[in-house]
């Protein structure tokens, strides 16, 4: 968190719990990766849209989207049920479509994988993978323990918007 600032709901909740919050550090990929900024907040938001977690998809409009680049389209676009591919370039829309594949069938079939491949490499392949596996149990956790949005972080657009 910025210096200064609370740290998040979901941080305070999982800090009760030592061994809870060190596994969960442990795992977040927030530090540099082989990622981009930006796709790293692609894969993020579109995850977290797709898991109906508006508590982290607020977080992360309200904190990294600007600086990862985002446009207010954009950002919308990634909660949208059909994304507008016209928004994106072609590795952001695979990007997308990644995350969709692995949300809704948990694997990627060999076409999905050499489309992927075609932008990016093994290690950020991975990177991609962990991140929507992460975010998914974010999603789960935020879901379970019904955590309120944070003040001041927008809602996340209905599929339909």
């Amino acid at each position: 968190m910025p210096a200064g600032a609370e740290p998040l709901l979901l941080f305070r909740t999982l800090a009760a719990s030592p061994r809870a919050w060190t596994k969960f550090a442990a795992g977040s990929l927030l530090d540099k990766g082989p990622l981009s900024l930006r796709e790293r907040e692609i894969v993020i938001h579109r995850t977290a849209a797709r898991c109906g977690c508006g508590y982290e998809w607020g977080v992360h409009a309200a904190l990294f989207a600007e600086r990862a680049g985002l446009s207010r389209d954009q950002l919308r676009s990634t909660a949208a049920e059909r994304v507008d591919h016209a928004l994106w370039n072609e590795a952001e829309a695979v990007l997308i479509e990644t995350v969709d594949a692995l949300i809704d069938r948990k694997r990627l079939d060999d076409d999905e994988y050499d489309r992927l491949s075609l932008h990016y490499s093994a290690d950020q392949i991975l990177e991609i993978v962990q991140l929507v596996a992460f975010y998914h149990g974010v999603a789960l956790i935020c879901g379970a323990l019904d955590l309120a949005p944070e003040p001041g972080t927008p809602k996340l657009p209905s599929r339909g918007e």
